[in-house]
């Protein structure tokens, strides 16, 4: 027996798969017991997907709310091109479906964002605010306002620490930063520009100080007003020139002086041995490439010596990555979303101001699995 036809728009529904680069081929695929045609006549108006089957048309394949796919009209909004508008058309003609598809999750962040927030900024006057990314720059003025010293810095002794210190005091003057298990190596993670809602989405596949530096890198991006990508491979950045090769450089300049501030770093006397790469990465809880790369920069290594050794840490980290991992799907969405985030999801809960349908689509787990999260994420309501 038929199902009821859903009153879905079909022009959203062509809008949401080629908007991140699918065929309808690659559509079917995805669904066990659907053929091309079968996409092609919902995307027609002839039939509809089931309710279930829109849900994981929504969440799961196209990354985009429920409730769009109702809508009358085709939503406008920008893409990857004018949002990443630091990167060579070469560049972004070329970005993968995985990394547009998870664009459009950050895309996704910064609706929420503005519904939990009601349209208000979370911060006044957020980071973003304060401060723009040029050679006047005071680094000692950003971390006053992060309220993080070196001294504290330098206690940790942990790049895992680092990164949720660093999200921490980030979230708190209103730059979200989210994560996301990227399936692809050559991105280290990415921003989104907005007056009210920036948002850095990181690749948790990354070990914990490429982590770190994605944060500092995407911050300069977010401070040169636009939105950014973090890439692994050096080699790619060699093939840019002029604005694109000098915004590069000093996205990374930036997240190398600001996580190894200059007069400290002098301060050590310099070594030609990885201990003493190792010893000032614990320092500082970066990589040993950071210590490396600042290392180059005042001539104390040639380019051949730095080369050789960060491509032999990059292949260490390579082999090391994720050993152990694999988990629980709820720990994961807590490291995915974030305390802050998934704090302000609840908080709205309790308030009343959103339902329980509304909380299972921002945290992106089902409604019956809800319980099982809160037991198992949270204590009485609130992240641990």
């Amino acid at each position: 027996m038929p199902h009821e036809k859903l009153p879905i728009n079909k022009d959203v529904l062509i809008w949401a798969r080629t908007s991140i680069g699918l065929s309808v081929d690659d559509v079917a695929h995805k669904f066990y017991n659907k053929t091309s045609k079968d996409i092609q006549e919902w995307e027609k108006g002839i039939t509809s997907p089931t309710y279930s089957q829109l849900e994981r048309l929504a969440h799961e394949i196209y990354k985009r709310p429920l409730a769009v796919f109702f809508f009358p009209e085709v939503p406008s909004e920008g893409s990857p091109k004018t949002e990443f508008r630091t990167l060579p058309d070469a560049v972004l003609n070329e970005l993968p479906p995985d990394l547009i598809k998870l664009y459009r999750r950050g895309k996704l962040f910064q609706l929420y964002l503005e519904e939990l927030y009601e349209g208000q900024k979370p911060v006044q006057p957020s980071l973003i605010d304060s401060f723009e990314l040029n050679e006047r720059l005071d680094f000692a003025s950003i971390r006053r306002e992060l309220g993080i010293t070196i001294e504290e810095q330098a206690g940790w002794h942990s790049t895992e620490t680092a990164f949720k210190q660093w999200r921490d005091a980030f979230e708190a003057k209103g730059v979200f930063v989210f994560k996301d298990a990227f399936k692809n190596d050559e991105y280290s993670g990415f921003c989104l520009y907005d007056e009210k809602y920036p948002v850095i989405i990181v690749n948790n596949s990354m070990p914990d100080s490429r982590q770190v530096f994605t944060l500092f890198h995407e911050l300069a991006h977010l401070l040169f007003r636009s939105g950014g990508v973090d890439f692994r491979s050096r080699g790619v950045v060699r093939s840019f020139e002029g604005y694109y090769l000098n915004t590069e450089i000093a996205c990374n300049r930036f997240a190398n002086l600001f996580l190894v501030p200059q007069d400290t770093f002098d301060s050590f006397r310099f070594e030609r041995t990885e201990s003493y790469f190792e010893r000032l990465a614990d320092y500082f809880s970066v990589s040993r490439e950071v210590i490396l790369r600042n290392c180059f920069d005042r001539g104390f290594v040639n380019e051949q010596y730095y080369s050789e050794m960060s491509a032999k840490w990059i292949e260490q980290a390579k082999e090391h990555k994720e050993e152990g991992s694999g988990g629980n799907y709820y720990y994961s969405q807590r490291a995915y979303l974030g305390d802050k985030y998934i704090g302000l999801v609840y908080g709205k809960y309790y308030q009343n101001k959103i339902t329980i349908d509304t909380v299972a689509e921002y945290l992106n787990v089902k409604v019956k699995n809800l319980p099982a999260f809160e037991y198992m994420v949270m204590e009485g309501g609130k992240p641990r």
